[in-house]
C-alpha cells in the first residue's frame, strides 16, 4: 500500500517528541539521583535551578555558610525553601543565615516557622534553647533540651546546654520533670561523667534528687556515685546512691548481700572484698533461699575481709549482724570497726545479744573527724565464719 502524503514526516516528528522525552526522563532521573545523594554526601556533584533541587540546594547552602560565609548562603536556603516550603531543615538553615548575618528580626521569622514544621530539626531546638534562656522561661529550655537530646544523648554540645539550663533551681526542676518520662539520655547524662569538674557533677547529683527515684537503676547511678567520691565530695555521692540502691532503713548497703558479685570489682558503696589469694570469700544460700557469706582465713595474720564505705554524721551507732551455722567461739575471731581509715587497733569484738540468732552487736561513737569512715569486718588468722543480716542504725535521742 502506498504511504499517505505527510505520513512520514509526522511519524519521524513523533519518534523526535518521544527521543526528546526520554532524554528529559533520563536527564530528571540523573538530577533526581544526583539531588538525594547530596542529602548524604554534600559535597557530590549536583545541579541547582530546577524545580526538585532541594537537597542539592541545601547542601549548597551549608557549604556556603562554612566555606564564604552567610551573605553567600542566604540565596542557596531561599532556593531550597521554595523546592520544600514545608521543611524545617530548609527554613532553619535560612534562619541559621540570617542569624549569621545578623538580621536578627528575619532569623526570628525562619525558625517561627521551622519551630512549627517538627521538633526533629537541631538547628531549630538550638535557637528555641537559647531565646528561652534568655527569657528565664525554664519549662520550654527543658522541652527544647529535651527534643535534641532525644535525638541524640551523646551530642558534643550536650555538657554545655544541660550547664546552661541546670545551672539555676527552676532550670533543674524544670528538667526534672522532663527525667521522670525517662528518655534515653537520662542513663548517658549519669554514666558519661568522666571529665567533669565538681560543680557539674554537683549540679547531676541535685537533679537526680529532684527527680526522684525509678528513672534510674542502681547500676547506673554507680558510675555518678564513684566520680563523686573521686572528687571527695562524698555526701553527694551517698545521696546519689541511696536514691536508687538503697532498699532498707539501714545505714549500710545491702547487708544481707542480695547484690554482692564475688567475681566483679566493688566500687562506690558496694561491699569490698579481700582479694589475698589466703582469704576465701564464698555466697551460699540457705533453705529459704537468702543469702549469706561464709569468710575463711588461711593468713597468718588478721585480714581486713570484708569493707564498706558509709558516711556518717558525728553521733552513736549501732552495728548488728547474724553468724548463722558458726559456733559462739569462731563468731568471737570476727572483729568490727568503723574508723577514718581501717584500722585494726580501732577494732572491737561483739556482743552477743540473741543466743538463738547469733546476732551480734557493736557500739561506735563518729567524732566527725572525717566524712566517710571505713566499715571492716577483720578475721583472725585461720579462722572460718558465716554472716549475714548486717545493719547499721543510729542510736540517737
Amino acid at each position: 500500500m502506498a504511504e499517505r502524503p505527510g505520513t512520514g514526516g509526522l511519524g519521524q516528528v513523533r519518534r523526535l517528541v518521544a527521543a526528546a522525552g526520554l532524554v528529559l526522563l533520563a536527564v530528571a532521573a540523573v538530577l533526581s539521583g544526583s539531588d538525594r545523594q547530596s542529602r548524604e554526601f554534600p559535597n557530590a556533584p549536583s545541579v541547582v535551578g530546577w524545580p526538585y533541587d532541594t537537597g542539592a540546594a541545601r547542601a549548597k547552602a551549608a557549604i556556603a555558610l562554612l566555606r564564604s560565609g552567610p551573605a553567600s548562603a542566604t540565596g542557596y536556603a531561599r532556593r531550597s525553601i521554595l523546592s520544600d516550603p514545608i521543611s524545617a531543615q530548609a527554613v532553619s538553615l535560612l534562619g541559621r543565615s540570617e542569624l549569621l548575618s545578623h538580621r536578627m528580626l528575619d532569623a526570628h521569622r525562619a525558625f517561627q516557622v521551622s519551630g512549627q514544621l517538627g521538633w526533629r530539626d537541631s538547628i531549630t531546638q538550638v535557637y528555641w534553647l537559647d531565646q528561652a534562656l534568655q527569657s528565664q522561661d525554664y519549662r520550654v529550655a527543658a522541652e527544647r533540651l529535651d527534643a535534641l537530646l532525644r535525638q541524640s544523648p551523646d551530642r558534643e554540645e550536650r555538657d554545655r546546654f544541660l550547664a546552661a539550663v541546670a545551672a539555676t533551681p527552676e532550670g533543674r526542676d524544670a528538667l526534672a520533670r522532663r527525667l521522670r518520662l525517662a528518655p534515653a539520655w537520662a542513663a548517658t547524662m549519669i554514666t558519661d561523667v568522666r571529665g567533669l569538674p565538681a560543680d557539674q557533677l554537683l549540679l547531676r547529683s541535685d537533679l537526680m534528687r529532684r527527680t526522684g527515684p525509678r528513672v534510674w537503676d542502681c547500676q547506673t547511678s554507680e558510675r555518678l556515685s564513684q566520680q563523686l567520691i573521686a572528687m571527695n565530695l562524698l555526701q553527694d555521692a551517698q545521696s546519689v546512691w541511696r536514691l536508687n540502691c538503697q532498699s532498707t532503713t539501714s545505714l549500710v548497703y545491702d547487708g544481707r548481700f542480695d547484690d554482692l558479685d564475688v567475681l566483679k570489682p566493688a566500687t562506690a558503696f558496694n561491699w569490698q572484698l579481700s582479694n589475698r589469694g589466703d582469704a576465701d570469700i564464698a555466697l551460699l544460700d540457705n533453705a529459704t533461699g537468702n543469702r549469706h557469706l561464709r569468710l575463711r582465713s588461711n593468713a597468718t595474720v588478721t585480714l581486713p575481709i570484708l569493707r564498706q564505705l558509709v558516711v556518717l554524721g558525728r553521733g552513736s551507732y549501732r552495728l548488728t549482724w547474724r553468724t548463722p551455722n558458726t559456733t559462739n567461739k569462731e563468731a568471737n575471731s570476727l572483729r568490727v570497726s568503723m574508723t577514718c581509715r581501717p584500722d585494726l587497733s580501732g577494732s572491737v569484738t561483739g556482743k552477743l545479744v540473741d543466743t538463738k540468732q547469733q546476732t551480734w552487736s557493736a557500739d561506735f561513737i563518729v567524732d566527725g573527724e572525717c566524712t566517710a569512715q571505713q566499715l571492716v569486718f577483720w578475721l583472725l588468722p585461720r579462722n572460718s565464719i558465716e554472716l549475714d543480716d548486717v545493719m547499721l542504725i543510729s542510736t540517737e535521742k
